[in-house]
């Protein structure tokens, strides 16, 4: 497990090279968000090749986490997943011959997490979040506060002037 993933681009000229391998979950930076718990490491696949003045990336990044989810907000296990994962770089990028790939991986896995991440359960059309009658009809208890009836017992306390 390595803290960035480097491509020697000399390396490419004996012909296409498969990097496969982990980085760690620290990378994405995700320790003060409070919707993402136990980042895991990042497996990336990747298969990179010189196409003329370029060099062509593809493959596929993934990453294991817990995220909360948007209609129970409790946590759930995830792996997210960017299976098509393609970079195209210029060598002129590069002139010290040492390509770091890690912002751009890191990037992969980032804009694979959902923006409102539902877990399983919840996608179950029998799903009733917590706190809420299923029967939709007001309870003595959604009219009092502090109680945990439904989460818009709150409003009907609201006095706006």
């Amino acid at each position: 497990m390595s803290a960035q993933l480097h491509l020697h681009t000399a390396s490419l000229e004996r012909g296409p090279v498969h990097l496969e391998g982990t980085l760690r979950g620290a990378v994405l930076d995700l320790g003060n968000d409070p919707t993402v718990r136990n980042v895991g490491d990042i497996f990336y696949e990747l298969d990179a090749e010189r196409k003329s003045t370029d060099i062509l990336i593809r493959g596929s990044v993934r990453a294991s986490m817990d995220l909360e989810c948007a209609r129970s907000g409790r946590f759930f296990s995830t792996e997210v997943k960017e299976s098509a994962f393609v970079r195209d770089y210029s060598i002129s990028e590069c002139p010290t011959g040492v390509m770091d790939l890690t912002e751009d991986v890191r990037e992969a896995v980032l804009l694979a997490i959902p923006t409102y991440p539902v877990s399983p359960e919840a996608r179950d059309e029998s799903f009733t979040p917590p706190g809420i009658n299923p029967g939709g009809d007001e309870t003595e208890s959604d009219n009092e506060p502090g109680t945990e009836g439904s989460p818009w017992s709150a409003l009907n306390n609201l006095n706006l002037p």
